[in-house]
């Protein structure tokens, strides 16, 4: 009994999350990628998944399609610690149909300091078609998601997978609003900051609800944020890292990086810091409208729709080298300017591509649960504690009435 007790209690002693795991959503399906297209696993649009990318080699999942909505598959790639951050090193994320040909294919890598995890969002768009393989990938059907390292010397250890496939309806009308006038360039709101710790994902970034948000980040670390914004505002994002002592300068030792509803990347930025204070900023991004999304420029069509908007801000590994791993003070400034405007009508329910009135699922608590952490297992080892402390109680309950009727010589 004494045995059986002392086996049941190892896993209680793992239960603590790592302080550095990504933060998946806690009602992320778990699915394998396979080598193969004839074997890979369907992924169902308006649910989260998580997977893992086990080496160079590229992994297939399985997506079907309308005719008529505009798809959005997003992949975080989430690195080890022992991987190297080079241009080389990326995560590629490739849409193909049915017969094998490319329909798009998007990137992200460590361009801007080191930012990690790297997000990366492919689309399948319904628009008049240039040619004929541009017209058959608006064709409804079956389509695959190529998930892979840049290069195949890329490295083999596995990264972990957040992928999510959402779906944005035509419109009712054919005719959206016009982008409000642009503004002169503002800086970022100076309210005074709120105590909230960013995220450690994108399902479970912190909610901002004033102007600023204040807490600590270490170096090496993302943390994310969201702020809703609507058809016709403009969002300003500013991130502050607190003065040290002085030290070397680091090149990118602060980044920011805005990411739309989709998790397509709108802009980043980065700034160098030795100790003083200092900040990366992006003041003032084009008005969210609807046909931003046929602009030439990435940043605009980017802000094609309202929703959540993500922010997530990197701390460079190279900090710790002069300012150790403990943690750095952050400031994080989002603005949201212009009152919202007459949203286009969509001819089915937008999903993600609105303004919520409530939190989503994912955003149940600003702490992230047990699930949200690398591994997953908060929940099962919390349940296995308490049925061991339960377990306990039993056994010595038991030797006591035992030791009590035992006769006395």
């Amino acid at each position: 009994m004494v045995l059986l007790v002392g086996t049941l209690l190892i896993p209680q002693a793992h239960a603590a999350p790592k302080p550095d795991a990504y933060g998946y959503d806690p009602d992320a399906q778990s699915v394998r990628g396979s080598s193969s297209l004839l074997s890979a696993h369907e992924l169902a649009k308006g649910k989260p998944y998580r997977s893992t990318l086990p080496g160079s080699e590229p992994v297939y999942f399985r997506i079907a399609l309308d005719a008529t909505s505009h798809t959005y598959v997003s992949v975080v790639g989430i690195p080890g610690p022992t991987t190297k951050r080079t241009a080389t090193n990326s995560l590629r994320v490739t849409l193909i149909d049915a017969d094998g040909h490319r329909c798009d294919r998007q990137g992200a890598g460590f361009a801007i300091g080191s930012a990690q995890p790297l997000a990366a969002s492919t689309s399948r768009m319904i628009a008049p078609a240039k040619d004929a393989a541009e017209a058959k990938c608006q064709q409804a059907g079956t389509y695959y998601v190529a998930v892979s390292r840049y290069r195949q010397r890329a490295g083999s250890a596995p990264w972990g997978l957040d992928l999510r496939v959402d779906a944005e309806p035509p419109l009712k009308k054919s005719r959206a609003d016009n982008p409000a006038a642009r503004r002169p360039r503002t800086p970022a709101p100076d309210g005074t900051p709120a105590a909230v710790e960013g995220g450690a994902g994108f399902a479970v970034a912190a909610r901002v609800r004033g102007d600023a948000a204040t807490g600590e980040i270490t170096p090496g670390q993302s943390r994310f944020y969201r702020v809703p914004v609507d058809w016709g505002q403009r969002l300003s994002v500013a991130a502050e890292l607190a003065g040290q002592k002085e030290g070397p300068y680091v090149a990118n030792g602060l980044s920011v990086t805005v990411y739309n509803p989709a998790r397509m990347k709108v802009e980043g930025t980065s700034t160098s810091y030795h100790g003083e204070p200092a900040t990366a900023d992006l003041n003032a991004l084009p008005a969210v409208a609807y046909e931003n999304r046929t602009d030439q420029g990435r940043k605009t069509a980017a802000m094609r729709f309202p929703g959540w908007y993500f922010v997530q801000v990197t701390a460079s590994p190279e900090l710790a080298a002069t300012w150790g791993r403990k943690p750095l003070r952050l400031t994080v400034r989002l603005g949201v300017e212009g009152s919202a405007r007459k949203r286009p009508v969509y001819a089915g329910d937008p999903g993600v591509f609105q303004v919520p009135g409530a939190q989503p699922p994912a955003q149940r608590s600003q702490r992230p649960a047990p699930a949200e952490t690398a591994d997953g297992g908060g929940r099962k080892m919390l349940a296995i504690g308490s049925f061991t402390a339960g377990v306990l109680l039993l056994v010595v309950a038991a030797s006591r009435v035992l030791r009590a009727r035992r006769p006395t010589a």
